[in-house]
C-alpha cells in the first residue's frame, strides 16, 4: 500500500491512500458482516486471491484498521476491526446507499456471481422466521455453470447457519430453482420476490410452510428497505 500514490497534503487524499487499494473497502465490509477468519473473508470477497488477501490484511494491520489475533492453543487466527476502522462505517454505508440509489439495476445485475449471492443470502437469513428444527434448503441456479450451480443451506437451532457446496446428504425440506438474476434482483430489492415466483423465474417445491413464508426468512440486502 503506497504512501505516495497522490502525494497531496489533503485529508481526502490521505484517506484514499489507505482505503483505495483494490478490495480494501470490500474486506472491511465483509468484516462488518461478522467475518473474522481468513476463509470467511475470502468467501465474502470473491475474485481476490489468497496471496492478495494476505497482503491486504497485512497492510490493513499496518494502518491500524485490523488486529490479528492468534490462538496458539486452537491453531486459529482471527482478524478484528479496530476502533479506527469502526469509525469508517457510517461513511462507507453512505457510499453503499448512494450506489444502491443511483446505479441502474441492469448494470448492478449484469454479472451476478452465484457463489457471492448465496453467501450473502446465508448471512442475511432470518432464522427466527424458520421452524425450530433442522431445515435444509437446496438452491439451484438453472443458468449457472455446473460447478457452482447448486448449494445447500442447513439451519439448526442455536447453531451457525451452514452453507454447503457439496450435497450434505440430508433430506431437503425446500427446493429453490431460480434464474440467477431473478434471485439476485429479489434479494437486492430491485423486484419483488413473489413477482419473480409468479412469473416462473423462481420455482419452489417441498415444504409448503417454507415456500409460503420465503419472503420472511430469506431476508434481503441491508439497503433494500424491505421491498420484497
Amino acid at each position: 500500500m503506497s504512501n505516495t500514490q497522490y502525494g497531496l497534503f489533503c485529508p481526502l487524499a490521505m484517506a484514499c491512500e489507505v482505503l483505495e487499494p483494490r478490495w480494501t473497502i470490500l474486506i472491511l465490509g465483509e468484516m462488518w458482516g461478522g467475518a473474522t477468519r481468513f476463509n470467511e473473508i475470502r468467501r465474502g470477497v470473491p475474485g481476490i486471491s489468497p496471496t492478495l488477501l494476505s497482503k491486504r490484511l497485512r497492510e490493513m494491520e499496518e494502518h491500524g484498521l485490523v488486529d490479528r489475533i492468534e490462538d496458539a492453543a486452537k491453531g486459529t487466527v482471527d482478524y478484528i476491526r479496530t476502533a479506527k476502522a469502526e469509525e469508517l462505517e457510517p461513511a462507507l454505508r453512505l457510499m453503499a446507499e448512494w450506489a444502491y440509489k443511483h446505479v441502474e439495476p441492469d448494470i448492478a445485475l449484469k454479472e451476478v456471481d452465484p457463489d457471492y449471492l448465496i453467501w450473502n443470502i446465508r448471512q442475511k437469513l432470518n432464522v427466527h422466521e424458520l421452524p425450530r428444527r433442522k431445515i435444509v434448503i437446496r438452491f439451484h441456479y438453472v443458468d449457472a455453470p455446473k460447478r457452482n450451480a447448486t448449494n445447500w443451506i442447513v439451519v439448526r437451532p442455536g447453531e451457525v447457519v451452514e452453507l454447503c457446496m457439496r450435497d450434505p446428504k440430508f433430506d431437503v425440506d425446500l427446493y429453490v430453482e431460480a434464474e440467477t438474476q431473478a434471485l439476485a434482483s429479489a434479494w437486492m430489492g430491485y423486484s419483488k420476490l413473489q413477482t419473480e415466483i409468479a412469473d416462473g423465474r423462481i420455482f419452489l417445491s417441498g415444504d409448503p410452510v417454507l415456500a409460503k413464508t420465503i419472503d420472511r426468512w430469506m431476508g434481503s440486502t441491508t439497503y433494500a428497505g424491505g421491498t420484497n
